[in-house]
């Protein structure tokens, strides 16, 4: 079994910018490539951002953090 190369990558999304995201997330796949790497992993939301949470009252947001 040959080792593969994974990475994380994170990066300061804006929030409800989908086109911004995926721009930034297209360039540091192209970079983590010619690095040689093979699995990239991103943060959660790194696409939408995180547009639902400013929408939640603090109530809210702990709730939903915590029911899943």
């Amino acid at each position: 079994m040959n080792p593969i190369k994974i990475a994380t990558a994170q990066f300061e999304n804006k929030s409800g910018d989908k086109a911004y995201n995926l721009s930034v997330i297209d360039e540091l796949a192209r970079k983590a490539a010619l690095e040689g790497i093979e699995v990239l992993s991103f943060h959660e939301c790194s696409i939408t951002g995180y547009t639902f949470a400013s929408k939640l009252n603090k109530e809210e947001f702990f709730l939903k953090k915590f029911q899943n």
